[in-house]
């Protein structure tokens, strides 16, 4: 079947359309970090000179960071990624809390039912040591609204996390409103404290990140989201947030994240947040043209193809995400990489393989269209004929499956 398919479509240059999984690491990302790939090489724990060396440039970026967050410099914490920085965040708070004296029952934590995996997979952890965890409803478009987001806080709630940008259909929380709303509640309940933890690893290409602008606490980063290295992420902290590390281990990162730094990706990460946040707004504004006459295209020529999460603004600019439903679209996505096409069905933490898109079920609550998901986020190369191409080779996708469907 394939060799049918392929003589169908002609072969062009890779479109690579998965950059919420995965960014190229930009030329001057690259170009930062190679000395720290060689001539610089020591551990920025040792006290000799090789150590210092490589000391320094680990507090240089620090700094750069914290100044694009807009924080101050110890409240930079250098982790693996998008995923530790979440469970560091989460998980590490409530740690603290409970060594503090709090139960492990006295804690609430606020979220939703779209979460990326590493927040809800924590979710579960803590609920299994006695923690209530509270679910917000979203809309059929994915979003939480300050009335909703109010009324399932209580005198327990201590945390409330949640996406900036998910990263399976695009929708941009309304952050600063939302922190706003639990600023007020914080304000007519004495004694309650909450803190607010932000999962922005899919943000700083397209949505501005600054700690204080957002009201935020916590925010997670992940520097291979942005153009630079895998495995290179931050959780930044905007007031004085204590964590309990969740490895073990020696006294890196102010005692918060044990572990030899990585002093490569963490020049890497600097780099790639710079220029991200310098240039994001006129990326988004570029990119989100190209999004929506692909959107247009692709829902009004393919059978059956139906969007899900918001249209306009409310939307990350360089997401796209489609239902076809009753299609095998993990075969199709398979198809669409055949015909030179790097597309998937959702997050890529959450798995490959077959079922739903919890995310897309949750939004919608259509389990045959969370069933049928492709995910489709650009970069900033992605033109509107690449999108012709992802459309031709989805209609001839369907037309051959209903024509060997009709034979059988």
């Amino acid at each position: 079947m394939f060799r049918m398919f392929q003589k169908r479509i002609a072969h062009t240059r890779r479109i690579y359309l998965d950059h919420a999984a995965a960014t190229p690491a930009r030329p001057e990302v690259v170009a930062a970090m190679m000395p720290y790939l060689g001539d610089v090489f020591g551990n920025p724990s040792a006290i000799h000179s090789e150590g210092r060396t490589a000391k320094q440039a680990v507090e240089t970026a620090r700094a750069s960071v914290a100044k694009i967050l807009n924080i101050r410099p110890e409240g930079v914490i250098f982790t693996s990624g998008g995923t530790e920085g979440n469970v560091l965040a989460i998980e590490g708070y409530l740690a603290a809390l409970h060594e503090s004296g709090r139960s492990w029952a006295d804690m609430e934590v606020v979220t939703t039912a779209i979460e990326h995996p590493s927040v809800s997979e924590s979710l579960v952890r803590l609920a299994q040591r006695g923690v209530n965890v509270r679910t917000v409803t979203v809309d059929g478009d994915g979003f939480i609204s300050p009335t909703a987001l109010t009324a399932v806080l209580s005198y327990r709630t201590v945390l409330v996390t949640f996406a900036y940008s998910n990263s399976e259909i695009g929708v941009v929380q309304p952050a600063h409103a939302l922190a706003r709303a639990v600023r007020a509640y914080e304000r007519a309940h004495s004694g309650v404290v909450i803190m607010i933890h932000l999962d922005a690893a899919q943000a700083p290409l397209w949505l501005p990140c600054q700690l204080p602008a957002l009201a935020v606490d916590m925010l997670t980063l992940d520097g291979g989201k942005c153009g630079g290295p895998k495995g290179s992420g931050v959780l930044a902290l905007r007031r004085n947030v204590v964590l309990v590390p969740v490895l073990s281990g020696g006294g890196q990162e102010r005692s918060r994240r044990p572990g030899t730094e990585n002093v490569p990706g963490i020049v890497g990460i600097a780099a790639a947040l710079v220029i991200a946040q310098a240039t994001y707004k006129a990326r988004a504004t570029r990119v989100a043209e190209v999004r929506d006459v692909a959107i247009e295209h692709l829902c009004t020529t393919v059978p059956g193809a139906v969007l899900n999460g918001p249209r306009g603004s409310g939307r990350v600019a360089n997401n796209i995400n489609i239902s076809l439903p009753g299609v095998d679209t993990e075969y199709a996505v398979v198809v669409l990489d055949t015909a030179g096409v790097a597309a998937s069905t959702k997050s890529a933490c959450a798995g490959a393989g077959g079922g739903e898109s919890v995310v897309v079920q949750a939004v919608t609550g259509d389990a045959v269209r969370a069933r049928s998901t492709i995910r489709l986020t650009l970069g900033e190369e992605t033109t509107v004929g690449d999108f012709l191409q992802v459309a031709l080779v989805l209609r001839q996708h369907l037309a051959l499956m209903a024509s060997v469907e009709h034979k059988n």
